[in-house]
């Protein structure tokens, strides 16, 4: 391929808001999202929106275009509208009708349950449909940090919210208090502000909450060493799921908002089978109690915890369900 084909190309990509498949000259495939570009290399999102890649321009045999184009049906939409005026109240992706509901995202089936009982809806196949401060509402859980730009693309939702558990990374925060997103952070030190306009409404719903940056990972801080080295001033909390969320909305142009509720705080440690992400934890959880008494203990403390935070989320949702529906669905 011409070196004007593969300049073509990572053009077309950078420019590209959807997956493409790079094809490697070695014969494998990388699909991902182009966020970046240099003279030499392209920089990619994994289809997760967890993993990065720098892949070398030479190691390019070409660029396939395999995901949908957001940005290209903004562009269809603006020309079918073209002289006439828009009205005020039209969502950021397009018709009203298209826009889709409020998306609560979540990352485990156990955080899902709490958002279920809020929504006062049934959970099936891991996705709840009910209502939210008047307006339609879709709750699914996508897994520890993986599949958030996928569901956006799919539900296509007016608002999306980021609620689940966290440890904590203040020693002032204990089981069961709620923290507000203003920012989230990735492990390389990127940051990504909330929308102002929507956490300032969101604060005013949740007085008792905490407001500051979410720290997010791509493994689980079990341990209290572990948080206390993630732990940076303004950073009140830790997840998985709230980085890769963020960063599909905001490029997506959907507003977005990070609600979450404390478990394990910075001084406490995680029992080892919750490093891992399970279909269930009945299992795990019985036999690491039979591994000893102090195990017992451990697990009695975790469900008591867990028992907090999962009623302050589902508290918290409640209160927030007036600022969810009347959020404009424009950025």
């Amino acid at each position: 391929m011409s070196d004007a084909r593969l300049a073509e190309l990572v053009d077309r990509a950078f420019d590209y808001r959807g997956y493409v498949t790079v094809r490697r000259t070695d014969g494998s495939e990388l699909v991902g999202f182009v966020y970046d570009r240099g003279a030499s290399h392209i920089e990619l999102f994994d289809e997760s929106a967890t993993k990065r890649f720098r892949v070398d321009l030479t190691e390019v045999a070409d660029i396939a275009f395999t995901g949908e184009d957001a940005a290209r049906k903004s562009q269809q939409i603006w020309e079918r509208r073209k002289g006439t005026l828009e009205p005020r109240d039209t969502p950021a992706w397009g018709d009203w009708q298209d826009a889709g509901p409020v998306l609560v995202v979540a990352g485990l089936e156990i955080e899902l349950r709490s958002v279920a009982r809020a929504l006062g809806a049934a959970r099936r196949a891991g996705r709840v449909q009910g209502r939210i401060g008047g307006a339609d509402a879709v709750a699914i859980a996508v897994g520890l940090g993986g599949g958030a730009r996928r569901a956006l693309i799919d539900e296509r939702p007016r608002l999306v919210v980021t609620c689940g558990f966290s440890g904590a990374l203040d020693d002032a925060l204990a089981p069961g208090d709620l923290v507000l997103g203003t920012s989230v952070r990735d492990e390389t030190g990127e940051e990504i502000a909330a929308p102002a306009a929507l956490v300032r409404a969101a604060q005013e719903a949740l007085p008792g909450a905490r407001q500051g940056q979410l720290l997010c990972t791509t493994s689980v801080a079990g341990s209290e060493q572990e948080k206390r080295a993630f732990a940076r001033p303004g950073a009140l909390a830790i997840d998985m799921e709230s980085y890769p969320l963020a960063r599909a909305a905001a490029d997506l142009g959907i507003p977005w908002l990070a609600l979450r509720a404390i478990v394990d705080p910075v001084s406490a440690s995680l029992p080892p089978f919750t490093r891992e992400e399970r279909p269930g934890y009945l299992w795990p959880a019985v036999r690491y109690a039979l591994s000893g008494p102090r195990a017992s203990l451990d697990l009695v403390r975790l469900a008591g915890w867990a028992r907090k935070a999962g009623g302050a989320l589902e508290a918290g949702l409640r209160s927030l369900a007036p600022v969810l529906g009347a959020a404009e669905a424009r950025p």
